[in-house]
Parts: structure tokens; sequence; C-alpha cells
């Protein structure tokens, strides 16, 4: 795998596995509840955006993760649409509640570092590459 790959794997590792621990601290109160964070949305509570985060947010990341370790078909369209996922699931957050955390900033440069280094499709230069470095 390429160093540029490895990168990319990480931040959708990052991306993918904070973001579903993060849905499971708001679902299960570990992050205490904030009555500001809700009050402007249609959320009753924190645990549907828990959901959203978790499975949405934090699922398309490690599915995108998996499928560039496997190197499947399509996995270059997982990995942009995951990083999109995050970039508008903070743009929404941020506009949502109405307040700021440093973390949404880093959170908004990996999703967006995820879909400009996701390159548009694999030439078979760079399969034949990988497949000589693995060796």
């Amino acid at each position: 795998m390429r160093h540029t790959s490895k990168i990319l794997l990480g931040l959708l590792l990052f991306n993918g596995l904070s973001a579903t621990a993060g849905g499971l601290a708001l679902m299960t109160d570990w992050i205490p509840e904030q009555a500001s964070w809700v009050q402007d949305t249609d959320f009753p509570s924190n645990y549907f955006p828990g959901v959203i985060l978790m499975a949405v947010v934090g699922g398309s990341s490690l599915i995108a993760a998996a499928a560039l370790a496997k190197r499947s078909p399509g996995w270059q369209l997982a990995s942009i649409v995951a990083g999109t996922i995050m970039v508008v699931w903070i743009i929404g957050e941020v506009a949502s509640i109405r307040g700021f955390h440093v973390l949404q900033v880093i959170y908004l440069v990996t999703g967006a570092l995820v879909v400009a280094w996701t390159p548009a499709r694999q030439t078979e230069e760079a399969s034949s590459n990988d497949a000589a470095g693995s060796a």
C-alpha cells in the first residue's frame, strides 16, 4: 500500500472510530446532555443525533476504510462519500447548535482531506506499483 493510501486509511479510521465512539457517547449520556445543543433543532435529545453520528458518519468512514484496505471496486467513491458526509455533518452541527469547538475544525479538516486525497480512480500503473511494493 502506498504512503498516501496509508494516510488516507488512517484518516478514515480516525473519523470512523471517533464518530462511532462519539455517537455512542451521545446515545448513552456519557457526554452529559446539554439542552442548548438541541434547542434549535427538531431533536428532543442527543440520542437521535448520536445514532446518526455513529451509524452514518462513523459507519460510512469505517466502510470506506475497509473498502480501501481490501481495494474493493468503488473504494474511491466510498471514501469521497465518507469525507463529504463528515464535512456536511460538521457544517450542519455548527449551524444547528450555534456553537463552536476546536474538534469541529479538526473533523472539518479531516473530512476535507479525505475528499481531496482520494484519487479519482486507481490507474493500472498505481495498481501494479502497489502489488510490486507488497511482494
